[in-house]
């Protein structure tokens, strides 16, 4: 029995020894011999992407951005330098869309792998629903030896436009536009309520009004509410029609009703378009 044991476990070690000697060892096989460069945006999105949304504040400064080259291979003692073109096919506009902060070349430094193409988006001057594309081209190299890849040379950086609402761009001076009657001044201040603002001159009228604001829909209402204009009560509402605002510039529009309370008589119905001054 023990005989019987002792083979059996010498066989399997044989068996083991046998098949692990068909193996290389580990670690001699070289798997990369050439060095090179690519976009690593373009490795994740084949070569463009489906844009990237700035958020617009109206502040008169540039967005800063990067894209990033990556050398792929053994790392170098001394820096190398990527030359980089922007594509003529491009939408976006220098000085209009964006600015080049790396104006040709990206320098990848010495014991590293990567450095950044910067620059920065001028998203003032881009309004929500536009899109603007700017291509990026890899063009060469310094090193001799450090070649570009063919398939992630190039990348296009798609750039859109958001503005988060945000209550305190609603408070202010306004000017409104109502039809048939005329345009007029009215200043809003922030409610209780913090996606609410309450205006001073409804209507023309010195009526003080609220409204609120739903970041969900883009959508402003008129609930409502009681008024007191020339010592008379009216009922305020929400007219027919859309009500919507809009973000990057604090504006807003909003049909209403007026009616006289103390007989239900409808006095107006119109639309109030709000700019900020």
């Amino acid at each position: 029995m023990k005989k019987f044991k002792l083979s059996y476990i010498l066989t399997f070690l044989g068996i083991v020894a046998f098949t692990t000697s068909c193996f290389d060892d580990p670690g001699t096989d070289i798997l990369l011999t050439n060095s090179f460069v690519e976009i690593q945006e373009a490795t994740t999105s084949g070569g463009t992407d489906i844009g990237k949304a700035y958020n617009r504040l109206n502040d008169g400064i540039g967005k800063r951005d990067s894209i990033r080259v990556n050398l792929v291979g053994k790392q170098r003692s001394a820096p190398i330098s990527v030359n980089f073109s922007v594509d003529a096919s491009s939408t976006a506009v220098a000085g209009v869309h964006y600015n080049l902060i790396s104006t040709s070349s990206v320098s990848i430094p010495a014991n590293e792998s990567f450095g950044y193409i910067y620059f920065e988006v001028l998203a003032d001057n881009i309004d929500v629903g536009e899109n603007w594309k700017l291509k990026i081209n890899l063009t060469g190299v310094d090193a001799a030896d450090v070649k570009l890849s063919e398939k992630y040379k190039t990348f296009t950086r798609t750039m859109r436009i958001v503005c988060a609402f945000d209550r305190s761009k609603f408070v202010g001076t306004y000017s409104v536009v109502e039809p048939g009657y005329g345009t007029y001044s009215v200043t809003s201040t922030a409610d209780t309520d913090p996606n609410s603002i309450v205006i001073d001159n409804f209507w023309d009228f010195s009526g003080v009004v609220k409204y609120t604001f739903n970041p969900a829909n883009n959508q402003v209402t008129l609930p409502t509410q009681d008024v007191v204009m020339g010592g008379v009560t009216y009922v305020v509402a929400q007219g027919a029609g859309a009500s919507t605002y809009k973000s990057c510039e604090y504006s807003f529009i909003v049909p209403y009703t007026v009616t006289r309370k103390s007989d239900s008589q409808l006095q107006d119905t119109n639309v109030h378009t709000f700019t900020k001054q």
